[in-house]
């Protein structure tokens, strides 16, 4: 368990809080400094090392104008250096902003421009859409973190860091900014979720109770640390904890991420449910790779559902921990060592932060029933705010309460049940039905890879219920396997939610 379990400090912030300061200097102010922090291949730097080189950073910082409060866009892949410029960040009392490296010129030109950033950190390969900015007068400074500066404005990360400027230590208050990420924008344009210092103590705590990570564990992600999941469970709570982070900045395949486990030995390895599927469809991978190490693997950013996770431990004798959160909290509900886990479920709410179910009149529900997730708004992990957008912070919230529209149902031992969006559920005949739960009926047939259930509008049913099936490599497609595939739908789940239509994709 946690050191912070049973003790007073759980969740307790001082006035004065730096991420920086809580993941790596107190660990080298506490004798850790020889602890191994970062690796990656052919390299690696222990907590000392870290802090030494984000000291650096900070005096190029200072060197080139970025100031306290600044917003600092970053847009890279899980590189070393990346990891020292995000920390400098925090202990220069800058805000850095991730910006996804798939995001195109018009979509970074907004995150920019949103952001009010005039600084900007990246790589050399993804560097066009920036410096396209520069040049049209939208950003002051950009630093290459792994090559040449190419003109005015420029500055090579090698050349930043050897700078032997005077180091910068901010004296950043508990709720001074920190960082910010923007949402996918499925609701509109993309939202600046902007984030405070205390975050790392108020979210952390629960984080790492939950996880259970300990000083020897090595935890490795395939995904960007751009998405709140990974930058928190694979980059920062494992820093908090003492514990070493390994980077992976590859395509994301199951045989990369195989390869990396076993290059970097990892005991945690957090990704999405997609990679989990490939990795099983893959039965070459536990011959070629050995991945004993690893305690428990982590899923975030879409619903794992229990057929993975009974066929992943099946296949390798090691949970997949399931957990679910939005990037406006991080993770505050999930499964973990401590507890049993019940296949299907997204595991129990995490140990301090208020939740509940409620119904439409803010009641809340009972167990069994289905409800909205919603977060307290007092709870002290919560976002500061949408960056320049107040009217959607109001229009999130409900009350007293931030609304996920998130729908789910808690049984009677506390685990909770992931139905789908509040804007996915539709109803057939009467019936209000959850595709998630339909989907991972469907999956239960080792013909299906992947799966998505929608309603079709119709005038009588008020909506057909349709599936659009991926099948496996082998499989046979066709009217027979259609009928066997709504046949076990059938023999799990009520009548009036199995599918009418089954179309392969």
């Amino acid at each position: 368990m946690s050191e912070w379990l049973a003790g007073p400090g759980f969740r307790v912030y001082p006035d004065k809080v730096n991420i920086t300061d809580r993941v790596v200097d107190r660990h080298v102010g506490a004798g850790r400094g020889d602890n191994v922090a970062v690796l990656w291949d052919g390299g690696g730097w222990t907590y000392a090392e870290l802090q030494a080189e984000i000291g650096r950073v900070t005096a190029g910082y200072a060197a080139i104008g970025l100031a306290a409060g600044d917003k600092l866009i970053v847009r890279s892949r899980n590189i070393p250096e990346a990891i020292a410029a995000v920390l400098a960040g925090f202990r220069y009392g800058a805000v850095p902003v991730w910006a996804n490296t798939l995001l195109k010129e018009e979509e970074v030109a907004y995150i920019v421009d949103n952001s009010e950033a005039r600084f900007a950190i990246t790589m050399s390969e993804l560097a066009g859409p920036l410096r396209n900015l520069r040049a049209d007068g939208k950003l002051d400074q950009i630093v290459i973190l792994d090559g040449p500066a190419e003109g005015e404005g420029e500055h090579a990360y090698a050349n930043l860091r050897a700078g032997g400027g005077a180091k910068v230590i901010a004296d950043t208050e508990a709720m001074d900014p920190a960082f910010m990420l923007y949402s996918s924008g499925t609701t509109g344009r993309p939202k600046g979720i902007l984030h405070a210092h205390r975050w790392i103590i108020t979210v952390g705590d629960p984080c790492l109770v939950q996880t259970e990570y300990t000083e020897d564990d090595r935890i490795l992600t395939p995904g960007e640390f751009s998405f709140m999941g990974t930058f928190a469970h694979a980059f920062l709570f494992p820093l908090y904890r003492g514990a070493s982070i390994a980077l992976f900045s590859q395509r994301a395949t199951p045989e990369a991420a195989f390869a990396a486990v076993n290059e970097f030995q990892a005991t945690v390895l957090m990704s999405v449910p997609t990679l989990y599927r490939a990795a099983l469809a893959d039965a070459s991978l536990r011959e070629r790779f050995d991945i004993s190490r690893l305690r428990y693997a982590l899923s975030t950013g879409e619903f794992l559902g229990g057929t993975v996770y009974e066929q992943w431990l099946a296949a390798y004798g090691m949970p997949i921990y399931e957990v679910y959160g939005v990037s406006e909290l991080e993770v505050f509900v999930g499964n973990g060592p401590a507890f049993d886990v019940k296949p299907g479920s997204i595991g129990k709410g995490l140990l301090g932060i208020k939740i509940a179910l409620l119904d439409e009149s803010l009641n809340e529900v009972p167990d069994g029933e289905e409800g909205v997730m919603m977060i307290h708004r007092s709870d002290p992990g919560l976002f500061l705010g949408y960056y320049r957008d107040p009217e959607r912070w109001v229009l999130q919230h409900r009350g007293e309460w931030y609304d996920t529209g998130d729908v789910m149902r808690r049984d009677e031992d506390g685990y909770y049940w992931f139905l789908g969006r509040n804007d996915d559920l539709f109803k057939s005949r009467g019936y209000l039905l959850s595709p998630q739960e339909i989907e991972n009926a469907l999956l239960r047939h080792p013909a299906v890879a992947e799966v998505a259930v929608i309603g079709i509008p119709d005038e009588i049913m008020g909506n057909l219920v349709a599936a659009y099936v991926v099948p496996t490599a082998d499989a046979e497609t066709g009217d027979a396997l259609a009928d066997e595939i709504m046949e076990t739908a059938r023999s799990l789940i009520a009548p009036y939610k199995v599918p009418k239509t089954v179309t392969f994709r």
